[in-house]
């Protein structure tokens, strides 16, 4: 069974969506009852144009919640919010403005970041003009800028928020000690990769990395120097690949490149121009930098697990036969 622990951050957050959005709408009809008692009836008639709004839009992420188009309808949601809002505003005015109080944590969770903010000082400066024209310069100037302090505080909450997505992100797709991708997101990409290559009939290449004698350069030189190494030696590969290719960590000794659209005789250029690079860089504390290269394209109905295997197959075929070239000329 699926929980929502086990979905992805663009899977929950309609579902997310939908369910405030719903519970939205029964305070709503809390209020509206609330409100009838008290005999405000233009407020009821206005939440009462609310509750239907919120449900429509709750149905129709829900419904789309697989597909980007759920997210256009959270703007005419939003939009009508902030709008009855402010059109009820010169009756009640103190209430209303504890309504738009709520809109800023409405529309940074609901909207992107920059277009909520677009949307805030819009709202900021309707509230302005309304109060200042239907009640008095101090009590507009006093509820815009408790308005415009609640829009800052929020605006730092949600940017801290993203910051901590983009990390947290970031830790669970790089290898921390290179630089480069992980060996998890790496499965993910190469199978995404193959679909498309075996939809659209573009090739995709792989070029693998080996660091010959890994275990001998810890030992002579010890693992701090190999921690500085690891990403000075990803940057260099990152200077002689395209822009669309992605460079992978998957074991301590192994760097995998996954070339799209990139075919056969393309890939074997490529990793002939890199080894060449590679070993005619100098490599300080090394004295010289042993690699073992091999490169691999996809071809029709191999899927990702076959393509892996044959590279992996092609490095440990290429370094059996450096052992036993080096073993012949000693």
């Amino acid at each position: 069974m699926i929980t929502m622990n086990d979905l992805p951050q663009d899977q929950l957050l309609p579902r997310l969506q939908a369910t405030v959005y719903t519970l939205v709408s029964v305070a709503l009809l809390i209020l509206i009852y609330d409100q009838y008692r008290q005999g405000l009836y233009s407020l009821v008639l206005s939440n009462a144009v609310s509750i239907p709004a919120f449900l429509f839009s709750a149905i129709y992420i829900y419904i789309n919640r697989d597909k980007d188009a759920f997210l256009w309808v959270n703007y005419p949601l939003v939009a009508a919010l902030a709008g009855l809002a402010l059109f009820q505003l010169p009756a009640y005015p103190d209430l209303m403005v504890h309504y738009l109080f709520a809109v800023p944590m409405f529309t940074y969770f609901c909207l992107p970041m920059y277009h909520a903010t677009l949307f805030n000082i819009a709202t900021a400066l309707a509230m302005a003009v309304v109060l200042w024209v239907h009640e008095d310069a101090f009590m507009a100037l006093r509820y815009t800028t408790n308005f415009t302090l609640l829009v800052l505080s929020t605006w730092c909450f949600a940017y801290l928020i993203l910051l901590k997505g983009g990390s947290l992100q970031r830790l669970a797709l790089t290898d921390q000690v290179s630089g480069a991708y992980n060996r998890e997101h790496f499965y993910h990409l190469l199978e995404r990769e193959t679909a498309r290559g075996e939809a659209t009939r573009q090739s995709v290449s792989l070029i693998g990395i080996v660091l010959d004698d890994y275990r001998q350069l810890i030992d002579l030189h010890g693992n701090r120097t190999i921690l500085q190494f690891m990403p000075r030696f990803v940057k260099r590969i990152r200077q002689l690949i395209r822009g669309e290719d992605d460079i992978f960590r998957m074991e301590d000794d192994l760097i995998v490149l996954v070339l799209p659209n990139c075919g056969e005789e393309g890939a074997i250029v490529l990793m002939e121009r890199m080894k060449r690079k590679i070993q005619e860089q100098s490599w300080r504390p090394f004295a010289e930098l042993s690699i073992s290269v091999a490169a691999v394209t996809r071809t029709s109905a191999e899927d990702s697990e076959a393509l892996e295997k044959r590279l992996l197959g092609r490095l440990n075929k290429q370094q059996r036969t450096s052992l036993q070239l080096a073993a012949f000329s000693e």
